[in-house]
């Protein structure tokens, strides 16, 4: 049921590019966007910012209406999700749509201060730290790029196993030929080379500590047992993720939450054509639903297009009347 100027979708992304989108409609230069290393204020520049595009402020492109806007509601674990992604990604890889459209990703949880990481996640932790992970991706790379790496993250056979750990999303910054380090996602997700050294030198003080208490009870069992629950505490989430990660994820589920966004996939295009101004789509338990529109690439290229077009001819209308 797609109606008016939104597409919510909410997924991890699979082959296509995420589960859960959300489309709005919002005015930008029709150039496709790239998300840049950005700190919240920084700026999304175009696909073709690296050759000389003019940057332009992501909080201009949302506020713009000249574009559809698209936003994807997701769960990083999430197998509706990968599904919703594997089509969508086609979707943002189609010839001109990423000059048609503001695309955002929201992932799904529950806002919990009691939970080391602020959130709790249908999948459990590691969901949470996929969700960090990935909106990483999303704010320091372009938006091809994170489709990329989620789809290449999506893509085993033992999906959703290595979701959230550092390793799987390392992997595949680096088959995709982005630099770990330099994108900025590396520090967004481990965290800043100070907070490092800091861990590092904690870490070797309990270790010290561990091996003074062992040489003064001379107990080995007690030892390795200290020892392993020294290891396992550096292995906790709230060890594991960097503090714009933390703050990102935070700001994002309660954002999403804040929508009584809670199934992924789901779908949401804003509309200006449709009654009701939306147009909702959701894949849940593996079957899609209230798909007025479809549910294929071509029916989401479609409705964007229409969208987009019918926004250029208000625009036209408006500036005639002026």
């Amino acid at each position: 049921m797609f109606s008016s100027t939104n597409l919510i979708i909410g997924v991890p992304l699979l082959s296509s590019l995420l589960a859960s989108v959300s489309i709005g409609v919002a005015a930008a230069p029709s150039q496709q966007l790239v998300q840049q290393p950005f700190d919240h204020d920084a700026q999304i520049l175009d696909e073709g910012a690296s050759a000389g595009g003019t940057p332009v402020s992501k909080h201009d492109i949302i506020a713009s209406n000249d574009r559809v806007n698209v936003s994807l509601y997701v769960m990083s674990r999430c197998p509706d999700a990968r599904l919703c992604e594997s089509v969508f990604q086609q979707v943002l890889h189609a010839d001109g749509i990423l000059d048609k459209i503001n695309f955002d990703v929201g992932y799904i949880g529950t806002p919990n201060k009691t939970e080391p990481l602020g959130v709790t996640c249908k999948h459990g932790p590691l969901e949470c730290l996929g969700n960090a992970h990935q909106l990483c991706l999303f704010n320091h790379l372009s938006i091809s790029d994170y489709s990329a790496i989620v789809d290449c993250q999506n893509y085993p056979s033992s999906f959703p196993k290595d979701i959230g750990t550092v390793e799987s999303v390392k992997g595949c910054v680096e088959t995709v030929g982005r630099n770990w380090e330099e994108s900025g996602v590396g520090a967004c997700i481990e965290g800043g080379k100070g907070q490092k050294k800091k861990k590092k030198a904690a870490d070797k003080e309990a270790e010290d500590r561990l091996a003074e208490d062992h040489r003064r009870q001379d107990d080995v069992p007690i030892y390795d047992k200290q020892t392993k629950k020294n290891k396992d505490k550096g292995s906790d989430p709230e060890y594991k993720l960097g503090k714009e990660a933390r703050k990102l994820l935070k700001e994002n589920i309660q954002a999403t939450y804040d929508k009584g966004i809670s199934t992924s996939c789901t779908i949401d295009i804003a509309s200006t054509i449709v009654k009701g101004g939306q147009r909702r789509c959701v894949v849940d338990g593996g079957v899609w639903r209230g798909c007025d529109d479809g549910h294929t690439a071509q029916d989401f290229i479609r409705v964007i297009e229409a969208e987009y077009k019918n926004l250029q001819n208000d625009k036209a209308f408006d500036s005639a009347s002026d």
